[in-house]
């Protein structure tokens, strides 16, 4: 390039950079951070306002085969409507793999909220069809809040066994008694907001990704949200198999059980 041309482009490149500045408006991370919670109340009116686009099972789409491994969905303001058991929901479809064996798929529904006394969790009803979009079983999932170190383990988990050979495709949609129900969370602020992480851990990057809020909650279930599901894998089944499903009953104390214990040898 002829040295005029270079010296050239270098006295443009600030006015041309400055004018970029000006044509693109780039977010705020600030006006994130303080943008108002999703409003479970605005979720339930706007799907009953929605022009349903199918009444049947068989009127469903059935595109995607169901995950090797639970993978991010999210049912939004966007996501189509269908009328389906006598109430409006939110839908996804799933092609089941060919059958073998028994096997679990997992849900992990994650609050809408930073602070649990403001979010919702989307609780999945699950429909199993046969080949002719019949349903073999329908199941509202029970969700138990599990929380790890890790904000993207924590959340409520629940699962569905899968041990009819006849079932080729799964509905995941919000039933009415779901929407009618809650979901037991206790929380505390140092399970996500003060982790020991050393510094040398390739952890230590990790910021809090999930509600810093203190005390339980009933988190109350809606038709929209963030929903993880997918085939069942050893760290899932940890959550699940050990994740707190109601509020624990209070007892006496640790002292006195081992004292009535040592009494009965």
């Amino acid at each position: 390039m002829p040295r005029f041309f270079r010296v050239a482009l270098f006295a443009i490149a600030p006015v041309l950079l400055a004018g970029c500045s000006h044509a693109v408006k780039l977010p705020l991370l600030g006006n994130l951070e303080n943008a108002p919670p999703p409003s479970r109340d605005a979720a339930l009116k706007r799907i009953e306002a929605a022009t349903p686009c199918c009444h049947t099972w068989a009127d469903l789409p059935f595109h995607d085969t169901l995950p090797e491994q639970p993978r991010k969905f999210t049912l939004d303001k966007f996501s189509p409507v269908a009328d389906l058991a006598g109430g409006r929901t939110h839908f996804l479809t799933f092609i089941l793999p060919k059958y073998t064996k028994p096997y679990r798929v997992v849900f992990q529904a994650q609050p809408s909220a930073r602070h649990l006394g403001n979010s919702f969790l989307l609780a999945p009803t699950v429909t199993l069809l046969n080949a002719d979009y019949q349903p073999l079983s329908s199941t509202d999932v029970s969700l138990c809040v599990y929380i790890n170190w890790r904000p993207s383990m924590s959340g409520g988990f629940g699962a569905v066994k899968i041990d009819n050979p006849d079932a080729q495709y799964l509905v995941v949609t919000t039933s009415k008694k779901q929407l009618a129900a809650t979901t037991y969370w206790a929380q505390s602020p140092t399970s996500f907001s003060n982790v020991n992480v050393p510094s040398a851990s390739p952890f230590a990057s990790i910021k809090p990704a999930a509600p810093v809020t203190s005390g339980d909650f009933n988190v109350p279930h809606a038709p929209e949200g963030t929903l993880y599901l997918g085939k069942m894998t050893p760290a899932y089944a940890s959550a699940v198999d050990n994740g707190l499903c109601g509020k624990p009953t209070t007892g006496a104390g640790l002292l006195p059980e081992l004292k009535h214990a040592l009494q009965n040898r």
